[in-house]
């Protein structure tokens, strides 16, 4: 409603953390003229399985991940890739929400700090690359 009433030449989505890249795939499909970096190209950087297949496209290695909603099946794939493990909500750029686990105990202590946990609220496990 304050788009069409303001009626601007577009929107720029750069300010407010997060937000601006939650809120990017929306206004995309609601016709708001988006300046600067698409509504797609935000997409295919926050959706991890874009951005895999983009990495795989052009022949960059990646750590294993997987996309999980329950602790067992996550605790089963850190055991499967060996710790450490890093530990994210599935659509964040940033490093908001993400751990570390270096053992099942931080595996257990990182999914207390999950508020939501869901197939609609998944967190993505990665092993985590130590510098050697």
């Amino acid at each position: 409603d304050i788009y069409d009433m303001e009626n601007p030449m577009g929107l720029i989505l750069s300010m407010g953390g997060q937000l601006p890249n939650n809120i990017a795939m929306p206004l995309h499909r609601q016709q708001a003229r988006i300046l600067g970096t698409s509504a797609e190209m935000i997409d295919n950087a926050e959706n991890r399985f874009k951005f895999s297949r983009l990495l795989d496209n052009i022949d960059i290695h990646q750590p294993e991940w997987k996309e999980l909603t329950d602790f067992r099946t996550a605790s089963d794939f850190c055991q499967s890739v060996g710790y450490p493990c890093l530990i994210r909500p599935s659509y964040v750029l940033s490093g908001a929400a993400m751990n570390v686990a270096y053992s099942s105990q931080d595996l257990e202590t990182c999914f207390g700090k999950v508020a939501q946990l869901s197939p609609e609220h998944p967190v993505v496990i990665s092993k985590f690359i130590q510098q050697v």
